[in-house]
Formats: structure tokens, sequence, C-alpha cells
């Protein structure tokens, strides 16, 4: 099975244009998710973005709309505070872009000074013409501006004496006005450039910590931590690997194994390469912020992950069983870091690996711990295909 297994591409670093719809490609690729996949993940989204319109953005050199970076970016699984990235990057190629001089204007009049700069339009875009619509991305470009006329009191006999030398001030003036311009847009983005969602070392944000420093548990009367620019949203119903945020270098994931101590030999969460992992795992909002994440088997069948005997204590291991809607088969996922810390309803209690973040090893068992904010209990969500065996078999996830 095919998916992301590290840390999505960055805008970082992308000075033009083409580089930036470049950087847009290898975030699909990251997401590992087709065209009409990225569809069906905007629509979940609230957003619009037809397979025609990215096939056409993806395959420009020229800057697409900021309404299509940010649904395309949610699209692809990242969160609010993510997209806001991307799409700060690309006000600040927009603002210093210019058009590049039209060839026949230059061979028609080789004297002929360039217009002024490009002004970026409301959305910080040079294109007001090329919309984001259903149809596709229009891709009319505008004219260039024409020069402004030479005052007739600056002209010698015959209207030309003086051009030369007034079209040099011209260009002097306009150079100095797109400098201020550009200076002053990017100050402005950069001071509301927000943090990441999925920074490279994925460590809990400092509020995140402190909620938990001081207690075990929350109480459960209060709602889940609203999602913040520097968390995102909640994942949207779907496919995913789940990833523990301190192994992300590692590639591993959450999926079925066995103790390695050997008491038993049932199936639990554990830590596993995230390149073939089972079962499959199926993400379903029940209601009330709270979640089921439920593994789909090709000859198991569908079972939920459940907290052992809905104990309440610190150590108790999470295995598959059958989904009864139980409190201590659903989780709250609570914002935290660059991801999600998974709380089981019935304690708020966090699941982590079972000896704590120090315990990287493939196989180390998922457990309920007493919640300490390390990067063992904060977990990513990597949007995956839908398995190729639900297709075959025309199979829908099961509703508990």
């Amino acid at each position: 099975m095919s998916g992301p297994f590290s840390v999505p591409p960055q805008p970082d670093g992308v000075t033009t244009a083409a580089e930036f719809v470049a950087a847009l490609g290898r975030l699909r690729q990251w997401s590992g998710l087709t065209y009409r996949q990225l569809t069906a993940a905007a629509k979940a989204s609230g957003d619009v973005l037809p397979t025609s319109t990215i096939a056409g953005a993806l395959g420009r050199t020229t800057l697409p709309r900021e309404e299509f970076v940010a649904a395309f970016v949610r699209a692809c699984g990242l969160g609010e505070a993510e997209t806001a990235r991307w799409v700060a990057h690309r006000k600040r190629l927009a603002a210093g872009m210019t058009p590049p001089a039209d060839p026949h204007d230059a061979a028609a009049d080789p004297d002929r000074s360039p217009g002024p700069p490009e002004q970026p339009g409301p959305d910080g875009g040079p294109d007001q013409a090329d919309r984001f619509e259903p149809g596709g991305l229009g891709g009319r470009e505008q004219a260039e501006p024409a020069d402004p006329a030479v005052p007739g009191d600056l002209a010698g006999p015959g209207g030309d004496a003086v051009r030369p030398n007034t079209r040099a001030l011209w260009r002097f003036v306009v150079a100095g006005a797109g400098v201020l311009v550009l200076l002053l847009a990017t100050g402005a983005v950069l001071a509301q450039l927000p943090a990441s969602w999925a920074g490279g070392d994925a460590r809990p944000s400092t509020s995140a910590a402190a909620a938990t420093a001081g207690s075990d548990r929350t109480p459960l009367s209060a709602s889940p931590a609203a999602p913040t620019a520097g968390s995102g949203r909640t994942p949207p119903d779907g496919w995913y690997h789940i990833v523990p945020s301190h192994v992300t270098d590692r590639d591993l994931c959450v999926g079925e194994g066995r103790e390695r101590n050997k008491r038993t030999d049932r199936p639990l969460a554990v830590q596993r390469p995230c390149r073939g992992v089972v079962p499959d795992t199926y993400v379903q909002s029940v209601g009330g912020g709270a979640y089921e994440i439920r593994w789909h088997h090709p000859k198991e069948g569908v079972g939920c992950l459940t907290v052992d005997e809905a104990l309440s204590g610190p150590g108790a291991l999470v295995a598959p069983e059958n989904c009864s809607g139980a409190a201590h088969q659903r989780f709250l996922l609570q914002p935290a870091g660059a991801g999600f810390a998974l709380r089981p309803l019935h304690t708020g209690l966090c699941l982590g690996a079972l000896y704590g973040e120090p315990d990287v090893a493939p196989g180390a068992e998922l457990a309920q711990e007493s919640c300490t904010g390390r990067r063992d209990q904060v977990f990513l969500f990597r949007p995956v295909p839908v398995p190729a065996w639900t297709r075959a078999h025309r199979t829908r996830p099961a509703h508990a």
C-alpha cells in the first residue's frame, strides 16, 4: 500500500512560480492521492476542486489561484497552519513577480521602455482573469500596461529630443515604487505567517504540554480543545496511516502485532513498518467530537481499537474488538503539536508507546498512559488511497 511516510514537502526555498508548482506536485505525490481522490477529499472539507482544475494547475508554470492553493493543500491532508503557510508563500511570490516583456513589442520598437510592474490584485495574485472555478483555471494573461504619455512640454522639436531621458527617469521612479510595495507586502505577510502544522520534529506545542503537565487527565465534561492554526483541523472520515510522531523518521505506523514478551498471541495495536501495514485503518467520526478507529481486514472483517477491558488506569493495552459503541472504543482527537493526542473517552488518559518516547522499536505496543505531552503520544494522520481489496469487493466502511 502506498502513502506518505515522512514530513510533507514545504514551500520554503521556492523562489519562482515554476518551482512553486513543482512543490505542489511533490505534495500530491507525498499524499499518495490521485486527482479523483483529491477532489473527493476537497469535497469532504467543503472545498470545490475539480480534477480538470488540478491537472491544469499542476501542468502550468504560472502561479495558481490562491483559492486553489488552499483547497489543494487541505485535500492533501495538511492542516490550517500548513495551508496558511503555502498561501502566504504564494502571496510573497506574487508580490515579487513582474510580467515578462512582450517580445513582439520589443521587435517593433527596440527603444521602447518596459511598463510599470504588474500590481497584485485583492488576493495578492497578478492575474485577475485566472479564476478558481469548476471549469478550470482560465489562463488569460493581462495585457502589459502601455508606456505613460510623455508630457509635451518636456519634448523637444518633433517630440523626440528628450524622450530617452524621460523614459529613463520614468523607469527609475517605477522601480523605486515597486521596491517599496514589495517591502511593505513582504513585511505584512511575514507578520501574519503562522507556525507550521507539521514541523520536522513534530513536538507538541507549549500550550498542549502545559494542559497535561499538572494532571493525568482532564475532565471529560469539557469539550476537547478546538483545533487552532498551529494544530490543524481534525481529519475527515477516511483511510489513513496513523503515525506516532516520535518514529516518523523510522517509517513506523500503527498496525497489528503481538506482545513482545509472548505472554499472549492475540492481535494488538503496535508500531510496525508503514509499507505493507495491516489491517487497513478507517477513521470514523461518531459525533460529539469522538472517533472510532476501525481496522478492516479482508478476512477477519471490521474491528474497533479498544482499551483492554475498559480498564481505567495506565498500562492498559489496545486491541481490536467487535465495534459496540462503548466509550473505551472511542477517542477524542485533541490537537497537540503537529498532530493529535488520542484520548480514550472513558478515561481521558492518552494513548502512547508502552514504554514512552524512547520506545522506538518496531513491535512496540500502544497502551493507555498518563498524558505527558511527549511525542509518542502525538499521532499524525496520513491519508492513503482506498484499499484495492475494498474496491474489488465493493466493501463500504461498516457503521457500528
